[in-house]
């Protein structure tokens, strides 16, 4: 069964959304992890599952968690290096990132302690 996966990576400034068809032995559950190939970089990461839609015609889509959202703190990757890697790994991959890398607004917004200002 081919799912449309969609992943979110961010650093302290920005962040990317990335989109691909990926070949499951079923759907995946909200809950659940995936490990997700990536040659350059490899598969250490796990990225939970969030949303599962089911659309008409019988296509089906998921969504994750933003990688490595430790203590939900808005980012992935601590340098804009990594980020631009794994950005750049992924799409080596196959994985389309149709909408433009945009701020990172969230972190923006938090204070040192990790909570919001607003």
């Amino acid at each position: 069964m081919h799912v449309n996966v969609n992943i979110w990576i961010a650093s302290k400034t920005r962040w990317a959304h990335l989109t691909k068809m990926v070949a499951f032995p079923c759907v995946p559950r909200v809950g659940e992890f995936l490990k997700l190939a990536n040659r350059k970089v490899g598969d250490y990461f796990s990225w939970e599952v969030t949303d599962v839609t089911y659309r008409e015609g019988g296509s089906v889509e998921i969504a994750t968690e933003l990688l490595e959202n430790i203590q939900d703190r808005g980012f992935s990757f601590e340098t804009e290096e990594e980020f631009d890697e794994y950005l750049n790994s992924y799409i080596a991959e196959g994985w389309r990132c149709d909408r433009p890398v945009s701020e990172n607004k969230r972190v923006k917004n938090q204070s040192p302690g990790g909570t919001s200002d607003a």
